[in-house]
């Protein structure tokens, strides 16, 4: 079992990721809708994997928000986002994320990029 961070502004899909990730049979350490919660959260849980929205609500995005978390856990980034522009892929390459998915994601792809 695994500890995993969901970062999701958009509250239904952070049910959905939610669902998803209680079915597969990992435990969900927490959730936030921003890059304050996030932080805040992976500092003090220490998950394994952060399934990352990249454009939220605030002075961050998911992939800067991803790594300020890197500076202090070793967790692995699942990126979830609605763009696949070139620049953004690249940026989150640089994280050493180990999956990017656009949504709408399946239980399927999460459960194949969480080992």
């Amino acid at each position: 079992m695994k500890k995993i961070l969901i970062v999701e502004d958009d509250m239904i899909l952070m049910m959905i990721n939610q669902r998803y990730i209680s079915s597969l049979g990992h435990e969900i350490v927490g959730t936030a809708t921003n890059g304050t919660e996030a932080i805040k959260i992976a500092q003090e849980k220490r998950p394994d994997y952060v399934i990352m929205d990249i454009r939220l609500d605030g002075d961050l995005d998911g992939i800067e928000i991803a790594e300020k978390i890197k500076e202090f856990a070793d967790c692995k980034i699942i990126y979830v986002s609605g763009n696949s522009d070139p620049v953004t892929k690249e940026r989150a390459t640089k994280t050493n994320m180990c999956a990017f998915f656009i949504k709408p994601i399946s239980v399927e792809m999460l459960k194949n990029a969480i080992v």
